[in-house]
């Protein structure tokens, strides 16, 4: 499982990196609002890396759970958006509120599995 998490950490962070780029481009808010996502994204990646090299997964799941805290905020302050009825869009005009919430969940789901995956016992 620990393997399995390290792997998904590699793939979450180089698309997560990818991802805030495209999502910004262009319309860059304020670093501290962009930031983290880099700071989880090279964690993630430093994580995986470090433990399919050595066996130890604590950086993993660190990692892991910093980026669970961050898509946890974002997500339910999309989703208090989607409430109030505020309808912005993102990536120039291509995905509206709705559509990111849904994404920001989903990759929510997937860094909350990838913690779970990297607490457990099992060695690589």
């Amino acid at each position: 499982m620990i393997r399995r998490s390290a792997f998904m950490a590699l793939g979450f962070g180089v698309f997560l990196a990818i991802a805030e780029i495209v999502r910004n481009w262009g319309d860059w808010q304020p670093w501290p609002f962009w930031i983290v996502d880099f700071i989880a994204a090279g964690a993630l990646i430093w994580g995986g890396v470090r433990t399919l090299s050595q066996g130890s997964s604590r950086l993993l799941s660190a990692a892991w759970g910093f980026t669970v805290g961050i898509f946890w905020m974002s997500f339910f302050s999309h989703a208090q958006n989607l409430d109030a009825e505020v309808q912005e869009t993102y990536a120039g005009g291509s995905v509206n509120e709705g559509v990111l919430t849904l994404i920001i969940g989903a990759m929510l789901v997937f860094a909350i599995a990838g913690l779970i995956m990297s607490l457990t016992r099992r060695t690589i």
